[in-house]
């Protein structure tokens, strides 16, 4: 098997080098500690991630080895505040017209690089839990959900439909 080199991922200041889909923001989540405990700031209108108002929020978890996806929006976007655990992110942007049409990217969060993640309508999302315990997120999405009529579309994770490669260790669950 040939050698091979490493690709550059971050900046000499590490900052990273990834591509995301166009129009993402993804934010630092600010943790403050006192020797009482902790507070994390996990969504403010102010900080301009979106221009939608904060209209409904729920909790989800991600078991130890489990993971979930294919899931696309059409109609709202979700904003993702990462709690705990440690979670690879998966997307591939099918929107036309975007400078980011047909690409995928990753993103890794971990407690120690808590986000908040807005994932753009169109852009289809598989999550994985890669950590030792639950992954804990919470996301405030643009639209309330419509139990009736839900705005979610999916695929299994071993689709031919995304030509994305996900790997043994996501599939079979």
């Amino acid at each position: 098997m040939p050698i091979a080199r490493d690709v550059q991922t971050v900046t000499s200041d590490g900052k990273p080098l990834l591509t995301l889909p166009e129009g993402m923001v993804v934010r630092d989540l600010v943790t403050h500690v006192d020797e009482r405990g902790s507070v994390i700031e996990l969504y403010d209108p102010r900080w301009g991630v979106s221009p939608d108002e904060l209209v409904f929020a729920y909790q989800f978890t991600i078991r130890t080895g489990r993971a979930k996806g294919w899931g696309i929006h059409r109609q709202h976007e979700d904003r993702y505040a990462f709690l705990d655990g440690e979670l690879e992110l998966v997307f591939y942007d099918a929107r036309e017209g975007v400078s980011t049409s047909g690409q995928e990217s990753r993103l890794i969060l971990s407690p120690h690089h808590r986000k908040l993640v807005t994932i753009p309508r169109g852009v289809w999302h598989a999550e994985r839990n890669i950590g030792d315990s639950d992954v804990r997120v919470v996301n405030f999405p643009t639209i309330m959900y419509d139990h009736s009529n839900p705005d979610k579309y999916r695929l299994p994770l071993d689709t031919d439909e995304l030509p994305v490669t996900l790997g043994p260790e996501w599939v079979g669950w």
